[in-house]
């Protein structure tokens, strides 16, 4: 019995860390990504790994992240999220978990203002992917307790789960 306990610590354990290990981080600004901004909006495309873009538009009040195949990102009817942005309203880089070479999950630091007074509030939003499709699933305050652990840990539920079906 001791034994059999102990080889399911050892495989949760190895299994915890290989979870750790699929995780990839990419930039989110930069000469890697495409900049198509105009005038009135910021427009760039970042990519990803496993052929994934993540694509943020800002309009001033409104940012946007889509996340999707590079194939299937124009196609998409709609962003991954929007919200009321503040600051510089995303961070400077992609965190990915992969399972099995494929992004199933993905963090990205970001800004946003909530409320009537507009306060504004500094999150690591939490993605799950689930192929073509993307949701944004949660977000941990930067300021909490082990903010990036709580963040990793929702993103490695995230990319076992996936998005919600409707």
């Amino acid at each position: 019995m001791r034994r059999e306990f102990a080889v399911a610590i050892v495989l949760g354990i190895s299994g915890v860390h290989g979870a750790l290990a699929q995780s990839k981080f990419t930039p989110a600004t930069g000469p890697a990504c495409k900049d198509e901004s105009t005038d009135e909006l910021g427009l760039w495309t970042c990519p990803g790994p496993a052929g994934y873009v993540v694509s943020f538009a800002d309009e001033g009040n409104i940012v946007s992240v889509t996340i999707a195949p590079r194939s299937a990102i124009e196609k998409l009817s709609g962003p991954t999220a929007q919200w009321r942005g503040a600051r510089k309203s995303f961070g400077e880089k992609v965190q990915w978990i992969m399972r099995a070479g494929v992004p199933r999950a993905a963090v990205i630091r970001t800004w946003r203002k909530v409320g009537e007074d507009e306060k504004e509030l500094q999150e690591l939003s939490v993605f799950a992917i689930s192929g073509a499709k993307a949701c944004l699933v949660g977000s941990v305050d930067v300021h909490a307790h082990r903010a990036n652990d709580a963040a990793l840990g929702r993103a490695q539920q995230a990319a076992n789960a996936g998005c919600p079906r409707k």
